[in-house]
């Protein structure tokens, strides 16, 4: 029960806020839609790297681009069962284009693994083995992280996200 709570405090305090950024920020010539919306965005994008796994939790080397939706990733993994989070956000529109060119590469000797995409609700597994995976990633007005679940896996991934 006392999350529910918790979510209504939250709602709330975000609306206080939305309202409180829109509301300074209209100017004379300023459109009140427009403003609304460029508030939300900053203020869900300022809790978009929640969702991303810190540095020091990674079993590999993450290097960041122009922002945490892209840059580079490699990794070499010797019985690991874990999930990480590599890159993603939430921004209804990301400055930095409407879609990720991914390009990963998975060597696996043993266990398993699966390269998940989730947009929004939806999850899509790209790699669940050994293999090459390269395709544009649209993610306007979704969030978007990219994931990897590893069960007692053994073996390589390099990914490059652009």
């Amino acid at each position: 029960m006392f999350g529910i709570f918790k979510m209504i405090f939250l709602g709330i305090i975000t609306l206080v806020i939305i309202l409180w950024i829109t509301i300074s920020n209209i100017g004379i010539d300023g459109n009140l839609k427009d403003k609304i919306i460029n508030a939300y965005d900053s203020f869900i994008q300022s809790f978009d790297v929640a969702g991303l796994s810190k540095n020091k939790d990674l079993q590999g080397k993450r290097i960041f681009e122009a922002d945490k939706y892209i840059g580079t990733y490699k990794a070499e993994y010797n019985n690991i069962t874990s999930e990480e989070t590599i890159f993603g956000g939430t921004a209804l529109n990301r400055k930095n284009g409407d879609h990720i060119k991914l390009k990963i590469k998975v060597e696996k000797e043993s266990g398993n693994i699966d390269v998940v995409a989730k947009l929004g609700n939806n999850e899509t597994t790209l790699i669940n083995d050994t293999g090459e995976y390269e395709d544009n990633i649209y993610v306007e007005g979704v969030s978007y992280f990219l994931t990897i679940k590893l069960d007692n896996f053994k073996g390589n991934i390099d990914i490059i996200a652009e």
